[in-house]
């Protein structure tokens, strides 16, 4: 399929005046992915005024992102009009793939935003002052993909600091393999980590060891829109969690309320799995077993959902072994930020789960070290976690100068190893 390619497009004078119509465009950026690029963007877009309370702005632009099937990312941008502007809605996505650099993604990020804003600049007086140039190659083959939708990932990671309190290494290894299409998608990855962390008092020498292996297996496919099933595979060997060794098959089935392409803006899925577990252990666990065979199930019920107000998700997990339905874990998590007027954000975010199938747990009395030192995994009825916050911004809606002096000052002399 031939590729339209689009450049030099939106080319403006750097000294655009105001029009009759009011000047300006203003817009209220609202990324909600961790790259942003607002620094790039607030330098390259200097025809808009950028404004920080959406209420104020003539268009609403909200970014949302998804992995995809290159290992690279997919973004939507939607801009909704406001005052003025309200008859206009837009919407764009692109992607970038597992290798695409940090400067390819924000040119094309600015492109976009250029596509999504012409309808506005046009409504603004402003046609006149566009250009748009199509390159189309002509003759051009259609290309094809050698490698049949397969990424491919293989890399080493090794880490070392101390000083003369101690010292601390660490490296991992890693490789990766999967299709995504349409329909189905396949994913492999194996990785294995070996961690070595020394502690020095006085004449005294502790020494803790971590080591970790696993490899992940799945296939899954898609009914339609709504159902998906697949099949999961997965080894495990840890000394912390008293594997020696850890075998799992599943199979899943999964219903999304919503169309799976609406995953980036709203998302309700019931999800079900359900598979045999064989274990082997280093040591004996707390239920007198140095192996066993066990059938176990999982459910997950998860929803999110993206507005121009904020955004919330929710999630409950159930686990169970069949054998023994007292032997079971359940999760729960919830977070959401939201604008709750004009400067006004709220933000929380929480999990809670009980823990009653720890069956791995390792028998017998824990040393001071390794407990202190968490070499070995420590039975629990509980985990959690949980953050709330208010923020309030106030003073100038308008200011869209860029000043990075002294950005990575840190205002004082000393140096700090926090924890």
């Amino acid at each position: 399929m031939k590729k339209l390619i689009f450049t030099s497009i939106l080319l403006f004078s750097p000294f655009l005046r105001a029009q009759d119509t009011g000047g300006k465009i203003k817009i209220f950026y609202d990324c909600q992915t961790w790259n942003c690029e607002q620094t790039y963007i607030r330098q390259n877009l200097p025809e808009v005024e950028f404004v920080r309370d959406r209420n104020f702005a003539d268009v609403h632009i909200q970014m949302v992102s998804e992995g995809n099937g290159s290992g690279g990312n997919t973004f939507h941008l939607d801009f909704f009009g406001q005052n003025d502007y309200r008859e206009i809605q837009e919407k764009y996505s692109f992607s970038t793939g597992a290798d695409s650099t940090q400067d390819e993604f924000r040119v094309l990020l600015l492109k976009y935003l250029k596509f999504g804003l012409m309808k506005f600049w046009m409504k603004n007086g402003l046609a006149d002052k566009l250009q748009l140039n199509l390159d189309i190659p002509e003759n051009k083959k259609t290309e094809q993909d050698r490698w049949n939708n397969w990424v491919f990932n293989v890399g080493i990671n090794g880490w070392l600091n101390g000083s003369s309190n101690g010292d601390y290494s660490n490296y991992t290894t890693y490789v990766s393999a999967k299709q995504i299409k349409e329909m189905n998608k396949f994913s492999f990855s194996s990785r294995y980590n070996r961690g070595k962390q020394t502690y020095r008092y006085g004449n005294d020498i502790i020494v803790s060891n971590r080591e970790f292996f696993n490899i992940n297996l799945s296939e899954i496919l898609g009914i339609n829109d709504h159902w998906s099933y697949g099949v999961f595979t997965r080894f495990d060997r840890s000394r912390y969690s008293n594997y020696k060794q850890a075998y799992e098959l599943f199979a899943g089935l999964e219903y999304s309320l919503f169309p799976y392409r609406e995953s980036s803006k709203r998302r309700l899925v019931l999800s079900l799995q359900t598979g045999s577990i064989y274990n082997m252990y280093f040591e004996r666990t707390i239920y007198n077993k140095t192996d066993e065979w066990l059938w176990r199930t999982k459910i997950d019920f998860n929803g999110n959902l993206v507005k121009k107000w904020g955004n919330i998700y929710a999630g409950i997990d159930y686990n169970t072994y069949l054998h023994d339905f007292d032997l079971n874990s359940m999760g729960f998590n919830m977070g959401t930020q939201i604008r709750l007027t004009k400067g006004l954000n709220f933000n929380i975010n929480g999990y809670y789960a009980i823990t009653h199938d720890q069956i791995n747990i390792a028998g017998g009395d824990l040393t001071i070290e390794e407990l202190l030192l968490a070499q070995k995994e420590l039975q629990s009825g509980y985990q959690y976690f949980f953050n709330v916050g208010l923020n309030y911004s106030f003073g100038s809606i308008y200011n869209s100068i860029v000043n990075p002096r002294f950005d990575n000052a840190t205002g004082s002399g000393r140096s700090c190893v926090c924890f």
